[in-house]
């Protein structure tokens, strides 16, 4: 029996990581935005990137998990797998620009409110991604759904529909006549 366990428990993961990097950046722009703490806004962002990488190795895992999964459960699953498989990799893809996005912000993150505008968009995205990797969750259940199926039951192929043969009569080919 296949188990898809696994796949939903490193989505859950990467989307915990992703909340928790959102709100170290949280932290990161009250600090950039504060006269006196300003000098904590880089390791924030950094933290932040750390964090934000670490959803990324989460999303990798539950891609092998989902390739372990749809081996397991063979062909008649495909298209399951497809739209979680994508849905994943758009996901990681994602998280790689966030987290360039923090280490960019994260230098000049020193000067007192100059980062604040970049710091509440990266906010902004990481919840939208984490929104994005918990709506993955309908693929996932769909995935689950079709893995727990029995198989089809092997017999004869589905017959086909024969040629239809040519509408008779043929309308005429070329120009029209002139009248």
């Amino acid at each position: 029996m296949c188990d898809p366990t696994p796949i939903r428990n490193w989505m859950i993961a990467c989307a915990v990581a992703i909340i928790a990097a959102a709100a170290i950046v949280v932290g990161a722009a009250i600090a950039n935005g504060s006269w006196w703490y300003t000098y904590l806004s880089p390791i924030g962002m950094l933290a932040a990137a750390g964090a934000t990488s670490l959803a990324m190795v989460f999303c990798s895992q539950a891609l092998s998990a989902l390739d372990t999964y749809c081996a397991c459960v063979g062909p008649r699953c495909a298209g399951a797998c497809d739209n979680l498989r994508n849905v994943l990799r758009a996901a990681m893809t994602v998280l790689g620009i966030q987290a360039t996005a923090c280490l960019t912000v994260a230098a000049y993150a020193w000067i007192p409110g100059a980062a604040n505008p970049a710091q509440w968009v990266i906010i902004g995205s990481m919840l939208v991604q984490a929104a994005l990797i918990i709506s993955a969750i309908a693929f996932y259940s769909a995935l689950a759904a079709c893995g727990a199926s029995p198989p089809a039951p092997p017999g004869p192929p589905a017959p086909t529909q024969p040629p239809r043969p040519p509408v008779e009569p043929r309308p005429p080919v070329g120009p029209a006549p002139i009248n």
